[in-house]
C-alpha cells in the first residue's frame, strides 16, 4: 500500500515566497470607502435585542423597531483598532499551534458541515452521523496539511443537538485546534463552551490557550443571524476567538461585479467585528468573504467560478488593509459532482493557489467535500491532499545557491556523464518525488499505475484503523457525555437550533 509521509508532530501551513497582488492601493482605498458608506447610509440588519442594546450604548444610530443598525466610519476605526493583529489557535499541545497573523503561512482547514456521505463500506450516499464526524476527525488530525479542524459533515442521527454532538466528536478525535461555524445559539454556545473548559483545564486556562473558536455567517444581503450573533457573544464573553463571515453572491445577493461584492461583504463582516469589540474589546477575531456566482440559466449557487476565485484573493488584500486577519473562503469543496474529475482539479488549483499567494492567514482547504459542501467522500481529502502538497512546492518557488546550482557535481560528471548514480543524486531525487497516490506502481500487466481512487480508498482505510489520536482523560471525556446529554435534555434546544 501507498506510504503517505511520516505523521509529524506539528502542522504544516504554507509559506509562500511568491506573493500576487490583484488589487492595487486605490482599488481598496475605493472598496473600503464603498463598505464604510453602505455602513453608515444603509445599515445592516441585526435581529437580536442584546446586539442593538451594545450598539446603542455607544451612539450609534439604531432603529429598535426596524432593527436596523447604521455605524460612523469613526466607530469602525475606534473598535477595529481594539482588535488583536496576531494570536494564537491553540491545539492540545503546543506543537499544533497555529500563529494567525503575520509573516506565518497560510494555515488549512478541512470544512463543514455536508448532510451526507458516502459510506466507507458500501460506497453509497447516505445521511451522515456522529460516527462520520469522528471518522474525519481522525483524519483530519493524522494529516500535517490539515492545521485546525471542523466537524465536516453533520451528526445527522443526533437531532437538533447535532452541532453540540459534533464539536464533541471533533474533541475525542483530533488534538488539533477546532472551530464550529454550526453552533448557532447562546444556548449551544455555552454547552460547547463548557466542554472546551473541561478540556482545557477550567475558563482561565481556555482563555490563555485557547482551543476552540467559532466562525459565524452573516445573511447577504446586510444581515445577521441572531442565533449567531448572540453565539459569538458568548464566545468572545469567554475570551474565544471569533470569524465573522459573508456569503455575497454576485447576481443574487451582491450587485453582478466583483468590486461590489467585496464591498458588501466587507460592510456585512465589519460591523460583526465591531459589536464583537464593543461588547469584549481585544477579541481575537478574523474575517472572510466568500464570493460566488448564480448560474443565469438555473439559478445554481457557484463558488467554483473564476470570478469567485478572484474575489476571494482580492478580499484577503482588503481584510488585512483593515488590520484584520483573513481565511479564504475558497474551497468549501468546489461544485463538482464527482470525485475524481477535472473540474476537482481546475476549482481546487486555482482557488487555492490564489488564496496562498495573496497571503491569506487562513483557508478552507482538504475538506473531502464535492456537491457544493452536500457530500463528503472522505477519499476526496487526499486528492486535496495532492494539490496542496503542490501548491507548496509551486509557492516556495526556487533555492539557487552554490549548493543548489551544483557546478561540483556538473564538473565532476561533464559531458555525455550521467548523474543518477552519484551519492548527492540518491539523496536529494526522494524529494522531488514526494509520494503520491496518484503515481503508485500497478502489478497487473500492461497498467502503468493503479486507479488513484482505489488508492486513496486504502489510505483512508488504513488511517482508520491505525491512527489513535492521544486521548483525552476518561474524567474529561465522561464530562463530555454529560455536557451533551444535559443539551440532548434541555428544553429550549427543542424545536429549531437555529435562531433567525
Amino acid at each position: 500500500m501507498l506510504k503517505l509521509e511520516e505523521r509529524r508532530a506539528s502542522i504544516q501551513p504554507i509559506k509562500s515566497k511568491l506573493k500576487i497582488s490583484i488589487l492595487d492601493d486605490e482599488d481598496i482605498k475605493k472598496i473600503n470607502e464603498a463598505a464604510i458608506s453602505i455602513l453608515e447610509e444603509v445599515g445592516v440588519l441585526f435581529p437580536s435585542e442584546k446586539a442593538l442594546k451594545i450598539f446603542a450604548d455607544v451612539k450609534a444610530n439604531v432603529d429598535f423597531d426596524k432593527k436596523i443598525v447604521k455605524i460612523s466610519s469613526h466607530l469602525v476605526a475606534d473598535y477595529l483598532k481594539k482588535a488583536p493583529r496576531c494570536y494564537t489557535l491553540a491545539g492540545r499541545r503546543p506543537e499544533l499551534d497555529a500563529k494567525i497573523g503575520g509573516e506565518n503561512g497560510t494555515y488549512f482547514y478541512c470544512s463543514g458541515e455536508a448532510p451526507n456521505v458516502v459510506d466507507l463500506e458500501t460506497g453509497e450516499r447516505r445521511r451522515s452521523i456522529k460516527s462520520d464526524v469522528e471518522n474525519m476527525a481522525k483524519i483530519a488530525d493524522y494529516l500535517p496539511i490539515v492545521s485546525l479542524v471542523w466537524p465536516t459533515v453533520s451528526a445527522g442521527d443526533k437531532g437538533e443537538t447535532a452541532p453540540i454532538h459534533g464539536v464533541e466528536a471533533c474533541f475525542n478525535n483530533t488534538e488539533k485546534h477546532v472551530q464550529t461555524e454550526s453552533v448557532m445559539n447562546e444556548i449551544s454556545a455555552k454547552y460547547t463552551i463548557e466542554m472546551a473548559s473541561v478540556i482545557a483545564g477550567g475558563r482561565d486556562k481556555l482563555r490563555e490557550r485557547p482551543i476552540y473558536s467559532l466562525l459565524l455567517c452573516g445573511i447577504a444581503p446586510l444581515s445577521q443571524d441572531k442565533g449567531g450573533i448572540e453565539s459569538a457573544l458568548a464566545f468572545a464573553e469567554a475570551g474565544l476567538p471569533v470569524g465573522i463571515m459573508s456569503m455575497p453572491t454576485m447576481g443574487l445577493t451582491a450587485p453582478p461585479y466583483p468590486a461590489a461584492d467585496l464591498a458588501i461583504g466587507l460592510a456585512e463582516v465589519l460591523s460583526g467585528c465591531v459589536l464583537i469589540q464593543i461588547a469584549y474589546p481585544g477579541t481575537p477575531i478574523f474575517i472572510t468573504i466568500q464570493p460566488a456566482t448564480v448560474d443565469p440559466r438555473s439559478g445554481d449557487y457557484f463558488y467554483g467560478s473564476s470570478f469567485s476565485q478572484i474575489t476571494s484573493a482580492a478580499a484577503v488584500q482588503v481584510a488585512h488593509s483593515n488590520g484584520l486577519p483573513v481565511t479564504s473562503q475558497f474551497s468549501f469543496g468546489g461544485n463538482a459532482y464527482k470525485l475524481n474529475s477535472w473540474q476537482v482539479g481546475m476549482e481546487n488549483v486555482c482557488g487555492h493557489l490564489l488564496s496562498v499567494m495573496a497571503g491569506a492567514d487562513m483557508s478552507f482547504g482538504p475538506s473531502g467535500m464535492i456537491e457544493a459542501v452536500a457530500l463528503l467522500d472522505m477519499a476526496r481529502i487526499l486528492f486535496d491532499r495532492e494539490i496542496f502538497q503542490a501548491i507548496d512546492i509551486i509557492t516556495k518557488g526556487i533555492e539557487v545557491n552554490d549548493n543548489t546550482l551544483a557546478f561540483d557535481m556538473i564538473r565532476e560528471v561533464g559531458p555525455r556523464g550521467m548523474f543518477l548514480g552519484r551519492k548527492r543524486t540518491a539523496e536529494e531525487l526522494p524529494k522531488l518525488w514526494p509520494p503520491s497516490i496518484l503515481f503508485e506502481k500497478s502489478r497487473i500487466v500492461g497498467e502503468k499505475y493503479r486507479d488513484a481512487e482505489e488508492v486513496a480508498r486504502e489510505v483512508i482505510d488504513w488511517i482508520l484503523k491505525n491512527h489513535h489520536p492521544a486521548p483525552l482523560d476518561e474524567n474529561v471525556k465522561r464530562e463530555l457525555r454529560k455536557i451533551a446529554a444535559a443539551a440532548d435534555q434541555d428544553e429550549n434546544l427543542k424545536g429549531g437550533i437555529r435562531g433567525r
